[in-house]
């Protein structure tokens, strides 16, 4: 083997043990093994609390003052904090014992019910008015729906713009019974049910007590409303 030859060996060798050296310096940095326990931890808290979603996590940098020896056990994470997308997280290790606070941001990305088109105040809504699109939760405090079926047939209470979305404090039920509709009357006497057909003389959602005229009696007489064209007196 001559002199070049040996040269370009020692040379290889050289560099492959600093890149183990880097790995193995990495692999042992407590930095490096705390932010990924605490993702982990975060995105398994998350996980479970939004089922069917999407987290990203993005953890502050830990000050490199901080000089903490490698713990020679799992960390111990707490997620006692957290506040929309903000999030603190208490790590801890036994062997040897450490403690600090990492801070970060989560993103709860899940399909949610979205406006396809504008609706428009007092409209009722329908399914092709709907859309189902990924959006991050976090910021939305639980106030959305998951389901079209759900928003489906509500009236709007407010103008929605395309691309909104859709929360309950934005809907009202549908009227059940307009001014004009025929409706069946019920009456329980006991435990015989009575019915007889009526005209809604108010507009009414379930619930509502309205005036309705007993088309038979001609008697105009307050009754509940119970479902779409029904009603029962008391």
């Amino acid at each position: 083997m001559n002199k070049h030859t040996l040269t370009s060996v020692a040379a290889v060798f050289a560099i492959t043990c600093a890149l183990f050296h880097s790995f193995s310096a990495r692999a042992d940095n407590p930095s490096t093994q705390i932010t990924q326990q605490v993702t982990d931890a975060i995105k398994q808290h998350f996980g479970e609390k939004v089922p069917d979603s999407r987290v990203e996590v993005q953890l502050n940098p830990i000050s490199s003052q901080l000089n903490f020896p490698p713990c020679g056990h799992p960390l111990n994470v707490n997620l006692p904090f957290s506040s929309g997308s903000r999030i603190t997280a208490k790590v801890g290790c036994s062997q040897p014992r450490w403690s600090l606070f990492v801070t970060g941001q989560v993103q709860v990305f899940k399909p949610v019910v979205m406006a396809a088109t504008p609706i428009v105040k007092g409209s009722q809504i329908r399914a092709s008015m709907l859309q189902l699109q990924e959006r991050d939760v976090t910021s939305l405090g639980g106030d959305y729906f998951q389901r079209q079926q759900d928003v489906s047939g509500r009236m709007a209470r407010i103008n929605i713009s395309t691309d909104t979305v859709i929360t309950p404090r934005m809907l009202t039920l549908a009227h059940a019974v307009d001014r004009g509709d025929p409706v069946i009357i019920e009456a329980r006497r006991g435990s015989v049910l009575i019915r007889t057909e009526g005209t809604a003389q108010d507009q009414g959602r379930i619930g509502d007590t309205i005036d309705v005229t007993n088309n038979r009696s001609g008697n105009r007489i307050r009754a509940q409303v119970t479902g779409p064209g029904r009603v029962q007196v008391p």
